[in-house]
């Protein structure tokens, strides 16, 4: 049996000395951050940063469905509103384009799980003898000293004992929302520390190979191939571009309309910063089709000699821009020997310090959770809105945006730190939103909403959240008078931002509906996306018809509520009578949950047929929050509540509460894992929220629970969820506790925490 074959009762025992983690006192935190994997430190400006020491493979890891749950080549995300860009471990590199449609600017042919991976090398020649600066299987790059932090990885390596480099990435931050440099910075410091010259080559180049990112998932039988031209001068610069061969007739529609298939994908360049750097360009041999683009510099370093270099990478769909782009990465090479980012001073200024928090190491990461989704946030053209993608898995891997539910939670944060990305996400989901108050779930390709079974039942209550929030912090009444358009945009019209309320609202109260027990109807999906096939044992449409969702009520009695004051505060007619209509529906759904709920201790989860709960005796997470949340229960009714959840669904849980009490022999998802069971920062955020509302001591215990540090002691040696992680995580039913199906680097892992961390720090209550 080889490693990859481990079961995962087998791998728990491998485990055993992470799980141990989780029994230390709390006073010995500070071991969590010494673990072989890595530790949290201040950058030399003050901003977060992770010094990683761990492993390149983890050979050891658990399968599920054929990828592995610990991935190779751990890796960490730089990035602006124009710019995706991961660095990882083995000092490779993937450059992402989001503008118009996912796709990888650097794509590596060879096959890896999930195809999560880029082209990428660097290497130095010292005398005839050729050292790779990248590679799992590179030397050097397994025994570098790497830093990742806010806008910058930093790598150091002693390649010989009379050479070492210092190699720099560095992303500037977005000045401005929509805005920002489509490059990245590379420097490197060549420093000679022996006491003989060395003659030396060194050269750095990324794959140009574009490749949209769902093309993985179409079964080989690629709609659109994309093939690469030769390299053209650009004044110092080398640019590829890339031409699309359609397999139909009118595979496109007009520029600028809606497309699925990527028409104008941007072109890859590399320009040189300083006068030692020069362009380098090399085609790949036929099983890697394209050109290797990228900078080179040879010569002789004396004898204490230090010679630097620097240059940019990155897209552009105009030649023309290029020199603006360097232009706003100018090299610093003062600071390349210092752990921070060449632009340390802007994003020092971008990201909250939150002198609030008293707390050092809880105030590292709130300001690691900003500057993530800071990174994360990209400006999607057909919209021409920013917004913060959910990542994991929908963006990076399935290169599509989704869904807008995600979108309203990723936004919450931003209502306190940057108010115009929570405005310009309301904007964004106001357009993907039909006339009738239709909100399309997801955005793939250039604007474009793919069909499919699901029809989902809570997109506009996640829009009510997000804007309940907005005004709320903002005060900012004019996103209800501004004209935004209807999808699709280049076909529909334009209405104010009240209008879209409206019409959003009268589709949850008229359209979605309630069920025959007043409960909010959930179709075949509420948030739990797996109602589209459980239970089941009845047919798709009965459960279509009459499923009634208690989260979706739960939801919608304290979001009506809460935006319902917010309206009145317009001082508008029209908005006066929306707030009124909002009341009238959220006493009824009051009235028919508490029916509902009678003397029980928790709200069922949901109504699966005429006389068919879910949820009668084994507690759900979904509706508890809400519920806790609600103004109108009694705190002694709230108290009950909690203290059933406490001993439901945290009792041996290590991150928060799981989703279910007892899961379902589930076919494809296995009992602790995901919507079966598994531990979701969506759901166990509004419980601490909930919570908060009547103990204050105890929201502060679950917030410590699901952060990045108590993570680090609980399972030291799970590099998924140290510095950012799934949507979900495997509960303590499963022997991969803290794993996830799904590769790490998702909004929803930053913004929950971050959300309440700020909610609970409020002078007010955040009731």
């Amino acid at each position: 049996m080889t490693s990859n074959d481990l079961t995962r009762r087998e791998f728990l025992a491998a485990a055993s000395a992470a799980t141990a983690a989780s029994l230390l006192p709390s006073s010995l935190s500070a071991a969590a951050e010494s673990s072989s994997l890595g530790q949290w430190i201040d950058d030399d400006f003050g901003l977060p940063a992770f010094r990683y020491t761990g492993p390149l493979r983890f050979p050891s890891s658990p399968v599920y469905d054929h990828a592995p749950m610990l991935p190779d080549d751990p890796y960490f995300l730089l990035g602006n509103y124009r710019l995706t860009l991961f660095t990882h471990a083995s000092g490779s590199l993937q450059l992402l384009t989001g503008e118009r449609a996912w796709g990888r600017m650097n794509q590596d042919p060879a096959p890896r799980p999930l195809n999560f991976a880029g082209a990428y090398q660097a290497s130095v020649t010292v005398n005839s003898t050729n050292y790779p600066l990248t590679g799992l299987d590179s030397p050097a790059a397994l025994a570098a000293n790497k830093i990742f932090g806010v806008g910058f990885a930093r790598y150091e390596y002693a390649v010989t004992p009379a050479l070492s480099i210092t190699r720099r990435i560095s992303v500037a931050p977005s000045a401005k929302l929509h805005q920002g440099s489509s490059a990245f910075l590379v420097e490197v410091r060549l420093r000679n520390t022996g006491s003989d010259p060395l003659h030396l080559a060194y050269i750095e180049s990324m794959l140009a190979r574009y490749q949209p990112i769902f093309a993985a998932w179409d079964n080989d039988q690629h709609e659109v191939s994309y093939s690469s031209q030769a390299a053209e001068k650009a004044g110092r610069a080398l640019l590829v571009r890339f031409t699309p061969n359609p397999k139909s007739k009118l595979a496109f529609p007009p520029a600028g309309q809606m497309s699925r298939l990527e028409q104008f994908p941007p072109a890859l360049f590399v320009q040189p910063i300083d006068t030692n750097t020069q362009t380098s360009v090399s085609n790949s041999d036929s099983s890697a089709p394209g050109t290797w683009l990228g900078a080179k510099w040879s010569g002789d370093l004396q004898p204490g000699e230090v010679r630097d270099l620097a240059f940019v990478i990155g897209y552009t769909r105009e030649r023309s821009e290029i020199p603006a782009l360097a232009s706003q990465l100018p090299p610093s090479h003062s600071t390349l020997d210092r752990n921070a980012s060449a632009f340390a001073p802007a994003w020092r200024e971008k990201i909250p310090a939150f002198t609030n928090e008293t707390d050092p190491a809880l105030r590292r990461e709130m300001r690691w959770n900003a500057a993530t989704l800071e990174q994360m946030a990209i400006w999607r053209e057909y919209y021409d809105e920013t917004i913060i993608p959910q990542g994991t898995d929908y963006d990076y891997t399935w290169g599509m945006v989704g869904s807008m539910r995600d979108q309203a939670q990723h936004a919450l944060p931003f209502c306190h730190t940057n108010p115009a990305i929570a405005r310009s996400t309301l904007r964004f989901i106001m357009k993907r939103t039909l006339p009738d108050g239709n909100i399309l779930l997801n955005d793939g390709g250039f604007g474009w909403s793919p069909s499919g079974a699901q029809q989902t039942s809570d997109q506009q209550l996640y829009l009510f959240l997000l804007l309940a929030e907005y005004l709320r912090v903002t005060r900012d009444h004019t996103i209800l008078t501004e004209p935004i358009g209807y999808y699709p945009l280049e076909n529909s019209g334009r209405d104010t931002g009240l209008a879209h309320v409206r019409q959003a609202f009268l589709f949850l109260r008229d359209r979605v509906g309630v069920g025959p027990h007043g409960i909010i109807l959930r179709w075949n999906s509420d948030w739990n996306d797996m109602f589209g096939w459980w239970p089941s044992a009845h047919p798709y449409n009965d459960v279509f018809v009459v499923s009634e969702s208690h989260m979706n009520s739960a939801m919608a009695i304290v979001i009506l509520g809460d935006l319902a004051a917010m309206l009145d505060a317009a001082q508008s007619p029209d908005a006066a009578d929306l707030a009124a209509a909002m009341r009238e529906y959220r006493t009824q759904l009051h009235e028919a949950f508490m029916r509902d709920l009678g003397d029980r201790a928790f709200p069922r989860r949901a109504w699966a047929w005429y006389n068919e709960p879910l949820g009668e005796k084994e507690m759900w997470l979904e509706p508890q929050g809400f519920t806790l949340l609600n103004p109108d229960i009694p705190t002694d009714r709230k108290r009950r509540l909690y203290a059933e959840l406490d001993h439901r669904l945290l009792t041996g849980e290590a991150l928060g509460p799981r989703q279910i009490e007892t899961p379902a022999v589930q076919p494809g998802t296995p009992q602790g894992s995901r919507e079966n069971g598994g531990f979701w920062y969506a759901l166990h955020g509004p419980v601490i929220l909930g919570v908060a509302t009547f103990d204050r001591a105890t929201a502060e215990a679950l917030l410590h629970r699901m952060t990045f540090a108590n993570y680090a002691r609980t399972f030291p040696n799970y590099w998924t969820g140290l510095w950012s992680a799934s949507d979900s995580l495997d509960s303590s039913l499963l022997p991969t506790t803290g794993l996830s199906q799904m590769i790490p680097w998702c909004a929803h892992a930053h913004a929950w925490p971050l959300y309440c961390w700020l909610r609970l720090r409020e002078e007010r209550s955040p009731a």
